[in-house]
Formats: C-alpha cells, sequence, structure tokens
C-alpha cells in the first residue's frame, strides 16, 4: 500500500460578492477531492472576507510558513483563484511551496488554469526570488507600517477576541474559553478530551461551530495569545492584547513539540507526479497511487483506476508509475517542445503577459481609483447636510471605501512593478528550449515538464491521450500498455531489462536501445 500524503485546504472568500457559506462549500468540495486522491487532510487554513488579489492574508502567510516545518505536501485549494488572483503573487507563493516539497492542487478545476496561463505562470516563477524582493521592498512597505502600528489587517478573528478600533482586543466572553484550552492541555489533558468538555458544555467556536482538534490545534499554536501579532512573516511584540502568560503558552509548545508526529513519518518514499492530473480512460475517473511488493520482496509502484480499486466496477489495468510518467515527458518533448510549437506558445505567452500587466490593466484600476476617491469625496458632502442619526451608516460604507482603495492601490503598486520587466518572444523562446535539452528519465526534468506543460492524461489499456496547457494541445498514442502482472521492464532506476513487452511502441524501443 502506497504511502498517504499530507494535505491542508486553504479557503478563502471576498468580502464584496461571497457569504461565509461559500467556506463550508469550499471544505465540502476539498474534502471529498482529497478523498478521491487518497490525500489525508491534516490541517485547515481559511482567510474570511479578502481579496485574493492581495497576499496579506493571515492564514494564507500562516500556510506558507508552516510549509517549512514539512508536515504536509499539498495545498487543496476549491479553485485556483482561491490562491491567487495575482499572476506574480500566485507564481512566488508557489515556488515558495516547491521548494519546502508542496504542491497546490484545484479541487474543482481537474488541473491546469487554462492555457497558456499556466506556463506562463512557469515562466514568471523562474524569476519568482526577484519579483518577491521587488515586492517586498516596492511594495508592502505601507502594510508593513501597519503591522508595525498593530492594526488587523483582516481575516478571521481568534477565539477569546474582538475588534476595536482596528486592533485585536479581549472578548469578555470568549477569553475565558480560550484560556480554558490552554490550562487543561498545559495540565496534560489531550486535546480529543478538551474538545469533548467544551462540546459537552454547548460551547462553540469563533466560528459558531462545535469545536473540533483543529480547533483546538489552531489555538494553542497561535502566538497573539501572549500579545505577539504575526503577520507576513514578521512579529510584533504588543500588537494585541495577551490572553495567556507566556509561560503557560511556552509549556503548551513543548508539550506539543514531543507529542507531533516526526515529519518524515508522513511523507511519501515516492512522488506520484501525475496525481491529480491522470484520468482512466474507461471510466473518466482519476487514477491514484498504489504500492505492490514483487516475489523478491521489492516494492513497485503503480497507478490505480479509482473506481477498480474502490468500487470493483472498472476494468482498466493497473500502469507502471515510472513508465507512464517516462512516456508522457517523452511525448511531450517530441510533440509540444517543436521548432513552430515554441514560436507559436512565445507568441500566445505575450499576447498573456500584455493582458495581465498592460497598460489598458492599469488605467482600469486606476479608474477605479478615481471612482473610489468621488465616492468619497460624495459622502463627505453628504454628512455635511444630513442629521446626526444617518451618519454611522456613512461612515461604514466610507470605511468599506477606505479598504477598497487601500488594495486597489496595493493592486496598481504591483501592477506598475510587473510592466516594468517587458517579456518578449525572443526570451520566452529561449526560455522554452531548456526543455528540449533534458532527460526523459531524470525525475526533476520530469517534474518540471508534468507541471508546466500536462493539462490531463486519459489512460486507455491501449492508448495514450494528453492534453497540453497550449489551445489546440492533444497528442494521441496508440500502445501496449504494461501488464501490472509481469515485472516491470525497467526499475525504479531507469535500468530496462530484457523482458520488455512494449517493443511496438517506436518512443519505448528508444528507450530500451539508450538503456541496454
Amino acid at each position: 500500500m502506497q504511502q498517504t500524503l499530507n494535505a491542508v485546504i486553504y479557503a478563502r472568500y471576498s468580502s464584496h460578492n461571497q457569504t461565509e457559506q461559500s467556506i463550508e462549500g469550499q471544505l465540502r468540495d476539498c474534502y471529498a477531492f482529497a478523498e478521491r486522491q487518497g490525500l489525508q487532510v491534516v490541517g485547515e487554513y481559511i482567510d474570511r472576507a479578502i481579496t485574493g488579489r492581495t497576499d496579506e492574508r493571515p492564514d494564507f502567510q500562516r500556510m506558507i510558513a508552516d510549509a517549512k516545518k514539512q508536515q504536509f505536501q499539498r495545498v487543496i485549494v476549491w479553485k485556483f483563484d482561491r490562491f491567487s488572483r495575482d499572476r506574480y503573487d500566485s507564481a512566488i507563493y508557489k515556488h515558495k511551496l516547491k521548494q519546502c516539497g508542496v504542491k497546490v492542487l484545484s479541487a474543482m478545476e481537474n488541473v491546469g488554469e487554462g492555457e497558456v496561463g499556466i506556463i506562463l505562470e512557469a515562466l514568471l516563477e523562474a524569476s519568482a526570488e526577484q519579483y518577491s524582493l521587488d515586492l517586498s521592498k516596492k511594495v508592502l512597505r505601507g502594510q508593513r507600517e501597519s503591522r508595525m502600528k498593530g492594526a488587523f489587517l483582516g481575516g478571521y478573528l481568534p477565539l477569546g477576541y474582538k475588534l476595536e478600533n482596528k486592533r485585536l482586543v479581549e472578548d469578555e466572553n470568549t477569553a475565558p474559553i480560550a484560556r480554558y484550552i490552554f490550562e487543561e492541555y498545559a495540565k496534560g489533558v489531550p486535546k480529543k478530551k478538551i474538545v469533548d468538555a467544551l462540546n459537552a458544555r454547548g460551547l462553540r467556536n469563533s466560528k459558531g461551530l462545535p469545536f473540533a482538534l483543529s480547533t483546538v490545534h489552531s489555538v494553542l499554536k497561535n502566538k497573539k495569545y501572549i500579545g505577539i501579532y504575526e503577520h507576513g512573516g514578521e512579529e510584533v511584540a504588543g500588537g494585541c492584547d495577551a490572553l495567556i502568560d507566556e509561560r503557560t503558552f511556552y509549556k503548551v509548545q513543548e508539550l506539543m513539540d514531543k507529542r507531533k508526529v516526526a515529519p518524515a513519518a508522513s511523507k511519501a518514499t515516492v512522488e506520484y507526479l501525475l496525481q491529480g492530473k491522470l484520468y482512466c480512460g474507461h471510466c473518466g475517473t482519476n487514477m491514484i497511487a498504489e504500492a505492490g511488493h514483487g516475489k523478491n520482496g521489492k516494492t513497485y509502484h503503480y497507478y490505480t483506476c479509482r473506481k477498480r480499486r474502490r468500487e470493483h466496477t472498472c476494468d482498466k489495468k493497473n500502469e507502471k508509475k515510472g513508465y507512464i510518467e517516462w512516456y508522457v515527458v517523452e511525448q511531450t518533448v517530441e510533440y509540444v517542445l517543436t521548432p513552430e510549437r515554441i514560436e507559436y506558445i512565445a507568441a500566445q505567452l505575450v499576447a498573456q503577459y500584455k493582458k495581465d500587466c498592460g497598460l489598458d490593466r492599469i488605467q482600469a484600476y486606476e479608474k477605479q481609483l478615481n471612482r473610489i476617491d468621488a465616492e468619497i469625496s460624495r459622502l463627505v458632502d453628504t454628512l455635511a447636510v444630513c442629521p446626526a442619526a444617518a451618519r454611522q451608516p456613512i461612515f461604514d460604507k466610507m470605511e468599506q471605501l477606505d479598504t477598497e482603495k487601500a488594495a486597489a492601490e496595493l493592486d496598481l503598486a504591483k501592477l506598475r512593478i510587473s510592466a516594468k520587466v517587458q517579456l518578449t518572444e525572443e526570451q520566452i523562446v529561449e526560455w522554452l528550449k531548456q526543455f528540449c535539452n533534458g532527460d526523459a528519465l531524470d525525475i526533476d526534468f520530469q517534474k518540471r515538464i508534468i507541471d508546466t506543460f500536462i493539462n490531463s492524461v486519459y489512460l486507455y489499456d491501449d492508448k495514450v491521450v494528453i492534453y497540453y496547457n497550449i489551445k489546440g494541445g492533444k497528442q494521441v498514442s496508440y500502445i501496449d500498455m504494461l501488464d501490472s502482472t509481469e515485472e516491470p521492464p525497467f526499475s525504479e532506476d531507469a535500468q530496462a531489462s530484457s523482458g520488455c513487452s512494449v517493443l511496438n511502441c517506436p518512443a519505448h524501443v528508444e528507450m530500451c536501445r539508450k538503456h541496454p
């Protein structure tokens, strides 16, 4: 049995067009996706009433920081725009997660983010560290100042807190619950018993829901309870009210560190590169990881149809992991990365780049800011003549407009920085050519090809249908697939044996010739 990968769910909704119920639906679909993919969900990160056009999201930043602990290998989002609506932010943070061995998966979009969009993101990711540095220096300075002043920059309110004058302060109604959780855990009471005790009393968490293990875990790890406001990777001592004394807090951290499972125990020994992109050609369901042992005791890795494995309602044969991953990469290099297609892709990428970062989009943001300023001025004029009883709704509307203006100004600043980097077709062609010279048997090269170019793969017993992240990008290859009951034609170190059964496949013949 293949060792299960750990995953976390990231959910978000924006204040202007979605509701709290949006989170419930996102979580439901993400959990269903995890079950289909054979992933174990170990945590949730949720940002409420925050736009995806900014990376200044508390739980988003906490998720990025937690990725370094290597407790999870996948991030599941409902759709990719939940992760980020900003092309550069998306590239930067996917790059950071990839450095920690973490991939982002979409529950509702089979794969990819639409034709050349994902290829453009891969190109930008190649320069992600440079962009990240520019943005951190030139764009986020204003929000850093807000953090230093202790201003709450959005997201859900932690249990035990309320918001006053944009600052987290103690909520006398719920703060005792947070203190109870810390005190009980410090005494050695397990999280499960704490959860049961809270729910038995009819108490609810900050979202109005029954307590769960994940809720208690989030409370116990949150430094806000000792007055440290964390945001964007920075800590501000005294940034919010302290509800717990430091001695209790750090005793709890020590206990949690002793009880947590070692990171290596939860990591898969073998990464399935086509996970989330490989589908059964017979029934259309996704193909999931599987492992078995040969007569010699060696472990072999396969992709198996989920319906065949769990419901026994599909007759699709298992397929060798090493072979099908190599074959898809080899076909991509041969079919997609030809001189003609490289020029076509480069032209499409330049067009997409101009659409995302061009003058028209800059002007759209400038018009939006002018509209907001005009609306604020109109409300100020209204205040001068309206009765006192009608002023509070106007003040609330002005505060909302101030928030929208700050987000739009940040978007515009990022866009102006991005627009200074002019991508040409010649530069993109040179970048694409690096994929032409890689070794299709090299794991790192396989990852880059699959992540960048592969949209989806439908696997039959006699053919492979590959869809690429380019318009009209479809390749059908007729081959005799390997019988999973036989010993593999080549081991996991890619050395072919004399028992190869796909000699009628020209690509596989070439591989066997290279590795006799």
